[in-house]
């Protein structure tokens, strides 16, 4: 393209023809769909946005935690979110096919907006006397937008990133970017948490949401095309357990959910533990998060290389080895090592069963599919986050760790031996 011609174009003519024709190094390259205007937006506001989501789970796990001093306290609340997250997640994912996205995702994000206000508001301790069961009744209200947003704002990568050769990519730089965040959302956290407190956290990721309000109106998206009115919200389920490698994969995720990824709801215990108060809980969030990012990172430049179901089941039975081991450490400084590993291993894992899903699924079925693998994910989570928590209030800490985990590289093997049989079978035939 001539130098001439490219100073005669409006910025709007030249963003379009980039996203037309991508550069051939940015496609071959781990920013690929980073060449896609609108993704790039999403993901600048994601970025700001999710690093404010951060800041507010540490802060709400710590405070719960000064209010109680029981870890019961902390499932609980970790808990509130999972039965109306549970009981929408379904019309989430219907709604993710029949409505536009942006306008739901712009939705989902104020509400949430409103409700980290409201939580400061609660927490600057001027209005009522604050008490553990008024955050958990924000994370059921919190759990409802979120069976809303999670459908949504999976499905809506493909809305983004218009080519399906760029799929793979978006999901692992949307897994880095979460990560990223989730490396600076903690370290921002502590620092706010013991300057501040708890309810300075909540008001600036009531702030953060503004950002992915914003970028979400910039985009130039294609006419939304709704599905019929009739549309039957169980055939995610149908889809996934008539597909088998999609159901090992959903299983797998949701074993997981329920028994390793809630064990982050413990971290405040393990911190006062080892007698580190907040700012051990922030930097046990931080290295969890850099070892997520360097996971997310290996994966977006050489993840299209590797073999997904290896990343898949491997990443799982790493992650759950980490967290076992994790339960055993002496001091602080090998318990930070292991949870950087644990990290690398989570998203690893996470990032490739999401893009396992997303491949195989069509795309008349995307929202109610998603909604299914969000609701195992992000549903019982919160679930396992109860049930660790009241193992850790009878037994230890440590012990609920260990059993966890161990259960979890049970569900790994058995479903990766399921796995071996039925790709032989495949072969055979």
């Amino acid at each position: 393209m001539s130098d001439a011609r490219t100073e005669s174009m409006t910025q709007a003519e030249v963003d379009e023809v980039m996203e037309a024709y991508p550069l051939q190094s940015a496609r071959r390259g781990p920013l690929y769909a980073l060449s896609f205007r609108n993704f790039r937006l999403f993901f600048i506001g994601q970025l700001i946005s999710v690093a404010g989501t951060w800041m507010q789970q540490v802060a709400q796990n710590w405070l719960v935690w000064d209010l109680t001093h029981d870890p019961r306290w902390l499932g609980i609340v970790s808990g509130a979110s999972a039965l109306p997250y549970v009981a929408f997640a379904v019309w989430g994912g219907q709604a993710a096919d029949r409505f536009p996205r942006r306008v739901t995702l712009i939705i989902t994000q104020s509400v949430a907006m409103i409700l980290a206000f409201l939580l400061a508001l609660l927490a600057w301790g001027r209005w009522i006397p604050l008490q553990a069961w008024h955050i958990a009744a924000l994370a059921a209200l919190g759990g409802i937008a979120n069976a809303y947003n999670m459908p949504a704002q999976q499905a809506f990568v493909t809305d983004m990133v218009d080519r399906r050769d760029a799929l793979g990519n978006a999901i692992a730089l949307n897994s880095f970017r979460f990560n990223i965040a989730r490396f600076v959302g903690p370290i921002l956290a502590g620092w706010a948490l013991v300057r501040y407190g708890s309810a300075m956290c909540f008001f600036l990721n009531g702030l953060s949401y503004i950002a992915v309000i914003i970028s979400l109106m910039m985009m130039r998206l294609p006419r939304f095309v709704p599905h019929p009115h009739q549309l039957n919200i169980w055939e995610g389920f149908a889809y996934i357990r008539t597909t088998r490698a999609v159901l090992r994969v959903v299983t797998l995720v949701g074993g997981s959910s329920l028994l390793v990824w809630s064990v982050s709801t413990l971290f405040p215990a393990l911190s006062t533990n080892f007698h580190r108060g907040e700012g051990g809980y922030s930097a046990m969030m931080a290295f969890n998060g850099i070892g997520a990012a360097l996971g997310a990172a290996f994966l977006a430049i050489l993840g299209d290389r590797l073999d997904r179901r290896l990343n898949i089941y491997g990443g799982a039975f790493a992650f759950c080895l980490a967290l076992l081991l994790l339960a055993m450490v002496p001091n602080f400084a090998l318990l930070l090592g292991m949870l950087t590993v644990s990290g690398f291993a989570m998203i690893a894992f996470g990032m490739s069963a999401n893009t396992k899903v997303q491949e195989e699924v069509p795309d008349v079925l995307r929202g109610r599919v998603m909604a299914v693998y969000s609701l195992v994910f992000q549903g019982l989570m919160p679930v396992g986050g109860l049930e660790v928590g009241f193992l850790a209030k009878h037994l230890s800490t440590n012990h609920a760790i260990e059993i966890n985990a161990a259960l979890c590289l049970v569900l790994t093997l058995s479903l990766y031996i399921w796995s071996l049989i039925d790709r032989a079978k495949t072969t055979k035939n």
